[in-house]
Parts: structure tokens; C-alpha cells; sequence
């Protein structure tokens, strides 16, 4: 077990152990960079829903495990798939769950504990991204901890009594702290232009966002003491 989970352009320290299980988890929104894609995937097994299978084509980067219906994925990213030994999940178009929440299932029934990195979750439709984003953060409560990530954005949850070190390779051009649950109490963050302590965030009035790192070291500290918030970065391209 460790506290640390790294990701190219940061290194973030939990105050509770992460399970050693690390899982990239590839949706179907806007697409990773390959140079990112390719170094979050050292050492940890990659999956992929439905139209992600086409991310994976395009990166290069084989799937151990495809989970979809086939509606949005390309036949030939399908095939190209099958034919790299890929574990192949077909389900019907019609279903109560997406496939990227099916595949969080299939996560959790393989791995027990597990740490997702998601990604090609960001950009394209705002109902997929919110999808996404509160499905992984759903599954936090249940042994399977994880981060939305790419090369530009990337997003933590907390959730009561958590807190989070942020050691940045790559300075990020915002920070922001979105209170997901109604209220957020006990919020504090330094290492910014604008810390804050002990608040209380409610995401009828959600405002602190855009802040940005004042920190010798490029690193940050967020804790809070109720609620579920989203810490979410944003890097520019380069």
C-alpha cells in the first residue's frame, strides 16, 4: 500500500492508504495525448469503454480489457481489439448502466480495491462528463479510489476528513475547488494566491475557482473536514 499516486505532470500524497491496484480506465469523450496516454499506462493494466477502444487505436496503446455495445466505437477499432488479444465484454445497446459505469464494475468485481485513473472523460457533451465524473467519485465510497485525468485537466475527489498534497512537475494555470455535495465545511487550501481556511463551499454560489500556486516548492495542500469536493486543475497546451 502507498499514499502516492503519480500522474506526468504531478505527484499527489494522500492522508489515507491507496490500494496498490492501479487501473487506466479510457471513456469516450475527448481524447488524451498520446505522449500522456502512453506514459500514464507504464505498469498499470489498461481498459477501455466502448468508443475509448478508438482512443487506444489511434495511441497505439492495446486494451487488456474492452467493455461496451458497440454503438459509438468504430468497427475497425472493435476488430483491431479482438485481434491484440483483448478481453472483449459486448453488451446490449439498451441497459440501465453506460459502459463506462459497467466497466467501473467490472473494475471493482476483478480488482476488490483499486485506484482509476480515468481519462477521455473531459470535453464533448457536458451530460457525459458529469456522468463520468459522479460515477467514479460514487464508486470512492466503495474501495475504488481514483482521479479524471489528462495532459490539461485533472480532478481529486475528498470526502470528509480527507486531505491532499499536490507536488506539481508542470505548474497548473488554475485551481479550483468545486463542492460536488451540497455543502462543503472545513474547506482549507494554501500554497495558492488565495488560501483559504476552514470554509464552507456551497455549490449554489460555487466560488472558489481559478485560483493559482504561490508556492516555492509548486506544491499545494487541500484538506477538508465534511462533504464531497472536487479538486480540479487545469494546465494549458503546451
Amino acid at each position: 500500500m502507498t499514499k502516492i499516486l503519480e500522474l506526468p505532470q504531478l505527484q499527489a500524497v494522500f492522508n489515507y492508504e491507496i490500494p496498490k491496484n492501479q487501473v487506466v480506465l479510457v471513456s469516450g469523450g475527448q481524447a488524451p495525448s498520446k505522449s500522456w496516454l502512453k506514459e500514464i499506462i507504464k505498469n498499470r493494466p489498461l481498459w477501455c469503454a466502448d468508443h475509448g477502444v478508438d482512443i487506444c487505436k489511434e495511441a497505439g496503446c492495446v486494451p487488456c480489457q474492452l467493455v461496451g455495445d458497440g454503438d459509438s466505437a468504430s468497427s475497425e477499432g472493435w476488430q483491431w481489439a479482438m485481434d491484440n488479444g483483448a478481453l472483449i465484454t459486448k453488451v446490449p445497446t439498451k441497459k440501465d448502466v453506460t459502459d463506462t459505469q459497467l466497466a467501473l464494475q467490472m473494475i471493482k468485481a476483478e480488482y476488490n480495491e483499486a485506484v482509476v485513473i480515468m481519462t477521455g472523460a473531459w470535453g464533448g457533451r457536458f451530460d457525459h462528463a458529469f456522468s463520468a465524473v459522479f460515477s467514479l467519485q460514487g464508486f470512492n465510497k466503495d474501495k475504488i479510489r481514483g482521479c479524471v485525468a489528462d495532459q490539461n485537466e485533472v480532478m481529486f475527489f475528498l470526502r470528509d476528513e480527507d486531505n491532499i498534497t499536490l507536488r506539481f512537475n508542470k505548474q497548473p494555470k488554475a485551481i479550483s475547488l468545486l463542492p460536488l455535495s451540497g455543502e462543503c465545511s472545513g474547506v482549507s487550501i494554501n500554497g495558492v494566491y488565495w488560501p483559504l481556511d476552514q470554509v464552507m463551499l456551497n455549490n449554489n454560489l460555487p466560488y472558489a475557482v481559478s485560483n493559482e500556486v504561490n508556492s516555492r516548492e509548486n506544491t499545494i495542500w487541500v484538506s477538508l473536514k465534511k462533504g464531497l469536493l472536487g479538486v480540479y486543475l487545469y494546465w494549458e497546451n503546451n
